[in-house]
Formats: C-alpha cells, structure tokens, sequence
C-alpha cells in the first residue's frame, strides 16, 4: 500500500518526462510517435479516404472519352469535400505542431526529426492539397518534405506526389524530370536486390571471421555516406504501382499512348485487384487510339473478370463490340437489349450493334440499329449525338449530302465544345447547309413551275391530293410518337416492378427510376436561361422523326380546328405571270449554279458539280450565269473530255464573245495579265492619292480626266472621279464647279460608296455653303476589319526624326532583311496629311501581329524608332486613311479591332 503513492507518482513523472518533444529518448519517442500516429495521422487519412471514395462512388464518368488515371476533383466538386479535407489538414498540422521532435517553433535550429511519423503527417497534409486542387502550395509542403526526409523513403513519395501535382498544372517538363529520378532509383534499387541475393549465396562460402570484416567494412561505409548524406534509401515497393500509374498519366499528357500502354501495363504488376478493371478499360481505350483493335478487345474483356462498377463493365461490354464484336458478342448484346435492367441504355447496346453490323457489311441492319438507339434514346445526349454523327458520316461518305447535312445539324444541336470533332461537326453542318438551301430553292422552284403550267382544273386536284398527304404523314408522326411512349412506359413498368417494395426514399434504384420516367415524359430540359433558343445550325425544312414526344395536358378542352393550309392557299404563290416565272427562273439558276460550286470548290465533287452546272444551261434562260456555267463545264472537263471542253468552248465564244470567259478562251494569260494591270491602277490611285495630300491638286486633276476618258475598265475609276471633284473643291471657292462631276459619279456609279459620297457633296453644295466658306470634304471614312487581306506597316515619326527619315527608313530596311528576308518587304516614305511615315508592304495578319512585336523589342538594331508608333492597315483602310488624314481615327479603329 505505501508503494502505490510512489508508483503513481512515477508513473505521472514518466508522462510528464514523455511529453517533451525536445529530448530524444525512447519513452518520448513512443508517445510522441504512437499519438502521431494514432490521434491525428489515422484520422487525417480516414477522412481524406472516405471522402474521396464517396467522391469517386458518386462521380458520373465520361467513358466516351479517355478516363483520367487520376481522378481528381474539379474546381466545382471539390467545394462539396472542403469540410472533410480542411479538418484532415488542421489534423496534420496539429500533429506537427505538438508532437514534432524537436518542436518546429524553431524551423532555422532543427536539422533531424526524431517523430518518425512526422514526415507522413507532411505527406497527407501534402495529398489533402493535391485533392483541394491548391496544387502550388501542395508541391511547396512536397518539396520541404523532400529537402529535410532525403534519407527516408518519404523522399520518394514526395517527388512522385510532385510530378503529379505538376501534370496537373500542365507542367509536363518539370514532371518528367522528377519521374526519372523515381525510375533510376527504382532500377538501382532491383539491381541491388539482385547483387544481395548473389552475395548471400556468396558469404555461405566465405569463413565468419571474414563476416565480420566485412560486416564492419560496411558499417563504417553506411556511417560515412549518413555524415555526408549520400545514404541510398532503397525505393519502397509498395510505390512501384503508383509510378507506374503516374508515368501513365505523364505520357498520356504527351499523347504517347503507346508509352503508356507500356507503363499502365507494367501497374498492372503491383495494383490490387479493385483497381486492375479501370486499368485494363483505360489501356483498352489507349489501344483504340493506337489502332489496336485486338489488344483493346484483349483489355475490355480482362475489365469483366473484376469486380468495377455497373458502369465500367458496361461500358468495357460496349467498347469490346465495337472493337471485336462477332457472333457470340452480337447474341449477348441482343440478350441484353431484352434484360429490363438495361432497358434505360438500349441506346448503347444498338448502337455497339451497329457497329458490329457495318464492321461485317451489313448496312441495312447497322442503319436500323442505329434508327433503333435514337429512338430509345432519353437522356443520354452524348450516345444519341454520337449516333447522329455516325449516321452523317455515312451518307457523307456516300456522297448523300442533303441526308448527312441534317444529321450533321441535328448532332450539332446536342453537342458543345468539349464533344469529339465539334468544330469539324459544325464546319460540314454549315458547309452542308448552304448546298442544302441552294438544292432546295431549285428543287422548289421546278417544282411550282410544273404546277403553275397545269390547266386550273389539274392545279386544284393536285393541291387536294398535296393536303391530303400532308395529314397522312401528320397523322403517321402521331401513331410514330405514341408507339415510341407506348414503349417507353412499358420499360418504365418493367423496370419498376423490379425494385422491390422497399421505401422510395431509401431506395435509390427507385428514385433513379423515377426520375428516368419523368424524362420520358416531359423530356430534358438544360437548367439554364432562355433554354428555348439556339444558336447551333438550324434547318427548318428537317422534319426528324424520332422527335421526343410532346408535353401532355397541354391539348384544348375543344376539339381543335383544320389548321392546314386550303388549296386556295397553295396555289396561291404560283408563278403564273411573265414576271413570276422570271423571279422563279432567276432563283433556279442560281440556286443551281451556288449548288455546283459547293459541290466543285469545297466538297471535290466535280462530277456532281456538272450535273447542276448543266442544269443551269438546260433551264434556256438567258441570265449572267449561263456563260459562268458553261465556263465552269469547260475547266472540269478540259482535261478529262475534250469533246464536252470544246462544246463549251464554242458556246461561250458563239454567245459571250465580249465576256472575260471568251477573253480567257482566246488567251489562258488574260486573268493573270489583268490582275497585273489591276496591279498597276492600285499602285497609280495609291500615288496621286498620295500627291493629293501633298497639295499637287493640279497634278491629281489631270491624271483623274486621263482616266476619266481613257480608262473606262480602270476599277479606281470612280474614285478618280471624286478625287478630281476634291482637289477642285480644295483650288476654288467657287463649289459650283464640282456639280458636274459629282453628278457624274452619280450617274456612272449607282449604289456605290462613291455615288453616296457625292450625294452627300452635292447636298452640302445646294444647301447654301458661303462661296467662301471652307468645306470640309475629307470627312471620315468607315474602316473595314478584315483578316484576309494584305497588310502594311506604318511607323509614325515624331518631329525629330522626321529630320533623320532616310537614315530610319535604312535602318527599317536593314530590319526587315535580317529578321524577315522570307516576305521581301518594300520600305518607302509617304505623307499623311501633314505627318511623314514610313511605309512597309505587305503581309498577311499573322505574320503582321510578329512583325509589331519584334520591331518593339528590337531597340538593338532600332534604337529609339523601336518605341514609335506602328500599325499595320489593309490596302482598303490604307486608301480611306489618305482620304482622311487622320492617323489618330485609323488608331482607335486599329486599336479596337486588331
């Protein structure tokens, strides 16, 4: 009994002693590091293992596209894991903080931790940031880790957790390094493991005083390596399976899916069981990418010996029959599509159906599958987009371009950016859709032509029978629709008597089930604001008939009236006058003229552009393009049919003779020779333009009349003609004298830039300007943005070195030679309104926008002119810009647009 005070008491004094992080023995060890371990660290991990497993649990994956090996939350579902994160931070800090050995109050005098668990409180703390996407400070908490735990297998775990928070940060340089260090010390420490073992066999055979020699030897090798911190830390195994996953990852971030085939294949080696189906689907996918159908077969079928998630083994069932489906798979897959388990993902199973179907060129059961995964499509935009887009591609290929454009349309309605080949969905839709339009409208038009020709009698019969066709198929898309909901419900039925009779709300198969039957129903609806707009491609004329069914409860308590048109009304539009049926020939002509040059320019379909092209000259209307399509006609057969070459020929020389055609016909070099005088007038305008601003009004006002009478094809004519009225305007006082030829631009050139400005001349003439008030013709022009066009460079001077200009413009031509010698540039000195320039010519927008950039970070070879003002300027604005004289406007506009 009198013992027991003093045990207690020594035992009180233990704890006491034990709770000092500042000494190193081996009962503060055991606390500090059992509380480490079991208070803060188990937790910390606990936490952050079911949060993140409830995460992954909940997570609906995108198996259309590449699953990531990493699954890591987005910035918008990892708000929902803060709570449960941050407090396993706090938990670690904690730790750290009370339980460190020596105590971390003093970072710059600790040099070695005692508290063998602190280094994995660092490590979690680590991860938990990596998962909360604060991958900077992640990396920064890894690198600590590793600069003071080098000699403790936490120097790997840290330098992996490193590389992974870099390739999430896109940083894929920076990962690679730090993944071949894992490597190397990965392979050094096999090599060694190989020589331990060869020399343990060895050391049966050598004496014990020998042992212990060497043992020493080594002992004292170990001592000097640890003073001078070179310990190699053999790597830990059980992270062999996460570098192998991560290098994975990395490659896959470099699209080197073969790499990482190679990689995930070897984490195959070292993952548990739970984790091998999501390897083997993702290597599945990466061998579809590598075009590898059998190994991704190989991969998807290995996905169902483990026990995944529904999801992934229906998916891997999905993906396998569209790699290396045959008879057997197409059996089970029909098996499937009857389980009333499946019914809600029918879309998928017909479509990998389809698949097998076309890979064994079977086409018309493929074409009924794929109808069949549209029509039991619900909810599943993505499969049912993914559909639309195979079907388009398969009467695109098929030259069927009406039919794939409305496909094309009707998947691009369903889809965003993230979707695989979106820009190039949109492209075709939109390409498609103009040759639909022009196919249309022709069609169309033929169509009342032949109606508008028939005795009235044969006109009214035909609008009859036209109406009565129209409520067969109306009442056909009915029957359509409810057999399609007929369907439906019963699946909903089915798949509802299998749930059981447990309580809705603790029954998620039930929940799920009601929520599939509500879409059914009403349909899906995107939570957003003005849901009922689109700016996706639209086609009114496509009437899709596997449309989701229409809202219930909305129909009239009356009986609903005839809506349809009468046949009074269709023939209404006939074209049955001399000028109706002139508009309605216009618009063929030239739908079918719009139609062949799609067919011929984007589409590369030369024989199906003749087809419309003929059309055009078949219809024997006389209009503007009979000889641009028989021109047409001539360049697709001059070097596949020189007869049907030379019949075109002599029809365009016969009836066009005064034509550019003919011009061409008589001389291959007419077009190049006119742009070459075309060259000649722009380069002629650009200098008097330019001596207009000068003042030399005398000059400008003779070369505008030699044009005016001599150079009628000249297309600066116009301009001519109003810069003569300005340079009139600018000599004298007397205004009257520029009615004659402002009216002249009028009358020459309706409906032109020109003739407006003119007209606005003219109304400030007649509108009593004093004869000797000075008017401001100049007023400012419309700048056009363009990114198609040629550009120059102007660089603005300031006063001096304006004083310096031909010494500039040197150095601005030595520039242009040492840093662009490719675009043969061409430097020249102008005068805009009372400022000097210097002007280069002429490039394309891209190479424009490096120009700029370079010339300012050139102060090298510039000097000072590197900071001037530059800009470029199309050809267009260039000529508005002399008009007008004032750089600072051009700016504004330059500034804004460019």
């Amino acid at each position: 009994m009198k013992i027991r005070p003093l045990g207690i008491f020594l035992f009180v004094l233990t704890i006491i002693v034990a709770c000092s992080t500042e000494k190193n023995t081996f009962i503060n060890r055991l606390y500090h590091g059992t509380t480490a371990k079991y208070n803060g660290l188990y937790n910390a991990n606990e936490l952050l293992y079911t949060s993140m497993k409830s995460y992954r649990e909940n997570k609906k994956e995108d198996f259309f596209n590449l699953l990531p090996v990493s699954q890591v939350p987005t910035e918008e579902e990892v708000m929902g894991l803060y709570p449960a994160i941050d407090t396993a931070i706090s938990k670690c800090k904690k730790v750290i903080s009370l339980h460190s050995m020596p105590s971390v109050e003093k970072p710059s005098k600790k040099n070695e931790e005692f508290n063998r668990w602190i280094d994995e409180n660092f490590i979690a703390i680590g991860r938990a940031q990596y998962y909360r996407r604060d991958f900077e400070e992640s990396i920064k908490n890894f690198e600590f880790v590793r600069k003071f735990f080098k000699n403790d297998p936490s120097n790997y775990h840290a330098t992996l957790w490193i590389a992974r928070n870099q390739l999430q940060l896109g940083n894929v340089g920076d990962a690679k390094v730090n993944l071949d260090k894992l490597d190397v010390a990965a392979e050094k420490t096999e090599s060694m493991a190989g020589e331990s073992k060869k020399g343990s066999e060895d050391k049966k055979k050598v004496s014990s005083r020998f042992k212990k020699i060497q043992k020493q030897k080594e002992k004292k090798q170990k001592d000097k390596e640890e003073k001078n911190g070179l310990v190699f830390v053999p790597f830990p195994k059980n992270l062999r399976f996460d570098l192998n996953l991560t290098k994975g990852e990395y490659f896959i971030a470099k699209k080197d899916y073969k790499e990482a085939i190679n990689s995930l294949e070897k984490s195959l080696e070292y993952a548990k069981k739970k984790d091998r189906g999501r390897i083997h689907f993702i290597i599945g996918q990466l061998a579809e990418k590598t075009n590898d159908p059998s190994k991704a077969t190989e991969n998807y079928t290995a996905v169902l010996k483990y026990n995944t998630t529904f999801e992934i083994n229906f998916a891997a069932r999905m993906n396998r029959a569209m790699t290396g489906g045959d008879a057997k798979i197409k059996k089970e897959l029909n098996k499937m599509s009857r389980d009333a388990k499946n019914f809600e993902y029918r879309d998928q199973i017909f479509y990998a159906l389809a698949e097998i179907e076309m890979r064994e060129s079977n086409r018309d059961e493929a074409l009924k599958n794929y109808n069949r995964s549209i029509f039991y499509s619900i909810n599943n935009n993505r499969q049912k987009a993914r559909t639309y887009e195979r079907l388009a591609d398969i009467n695109y290929n098929d030259k069927n371009y009406v039919k794939a454009q409305r496909y094309y349309d009707s998947c691009a309605k369903l889809v965003d950016d993230k979707y695989p080949n979106y820009e190039a969905i949109l492209n075709k839709a939109t390409k498609l859709q103009k040759l639909v339009q022009s196919i249309e409208i022709a069609e169309y038009e033929d169509s009342v032509q032949r109606i508008a020709k028939m005795s009235p009698d044969e006109q009214l019969k035909f609008a009859e029978n036209l109406i009565k066709k129209m409520k067969e198929d109306e009442e056909l898309q009915k029957q359509l629709a409810l057999q399609r909901q007929k369907e439906l419900t019963t699946t909903g039925a089915i798949t509802g008597d299998m749930s059981g009779g447990k309580n809705y709300f603790t029954n998620q198969k039930l929940k799920s089930q009601g929520f599939n039957d509500f879409r059914k129903q009403w349909g899906y609806r995107e939570n957003e604001d003005n849901w009922r707009r689109s700016d996706k491609i639209s086609m009114a004329s496509f009437d899709e008939k596997k449309e989701e069914v229409k809202e219930k409860g909305t129909e009239e308590k009356e009986a609903p009236k005839e809506t349809g048109p009468t046949p009074e009304q269709l023939l209404a539009n006939l074209p049955v006058t001399d000028s109706a049926m002139e508009v309605s020939n216009k618009r063929y002509v030239e739908a079918r003229y719009d139609a062949g040059v799609i067919y011929k320019e984007q589409l590369g379909e030369p024989q199906l552009a003749a087809k419309e092209f003929q059309l055009v000259l078949d219809k024997n209307f006389e209009s503007d393009y009979n000889p641009m399509a028989s021109f047409q006609l001539y360049k697709i057969y001059e070097n596949s049919d020189l007869s049907i070459a030379e019949l075109q020929k002599n029809y365009i020389l016969g009836n066009y003779p005064e034509t550019d055609y003919a011009a061409y016909l008589k001389d291959p070099n007419f077009f190049i020779k006119r742009k070459e005088i075309e060259q000649v007038y722009e380069r002629e305008y650009l200098r008097y333009l330019d001596r207009y601003n000068r003042g030399l009004y005398y000059a400008v006002i003779g070369k505008a009349e030699e044009v005016i009478s001599n150079e009628p094809d000249n297309k600066y004519r116009s301009k001519y003609m109003l810069m003569k009225a300005m340079s009139l305007g600018q000599m004298s006082n007397d205004k009257s004298q520029l009615v004659p030829v402002l009216e002249q631009v009028k009358a020459e050139y309706p409906s032109t830039p020109e003739a407006a400005r003119a007209d606005e001349m003219l109304n400030i003439i007649k509108n009593g300007y004093s004869k000797n008030e000075a008017v401001d013709f100049n007023k400012r022009a419309v700048y056009t943005y363009s990114e198609k066009a040629e550009f120059w460079f102007i660089i603005v001077l300031d006063a001096e070195q304006e004083k310096q200009l031909f010494n500039i413009k040197n150095k601005i031509s030595d520039f242009n030679k040492q840093f662009f010698s490719k675009n043969q540039l061409v430097t020249e000195t102008k005068l805009i309104g009372d400022k000097n320039v210097i002007t280069v010519k002429s490039t394309d927008l891209k190479t424009a926008k490096t120009y700029i950039n370079k010339f300012h970070s050139s102060s090298g070879s510039l000097g000072k002119v590197s900071q001037s003002t530059i800009f470029f300027i199309s050809k267009e604005n260039l000529i508005k810009l002399f008009e007008n004289k004032s750089i600072d406007k051009y700016l504004d506009f330059f500034y804004e647009k460019y």
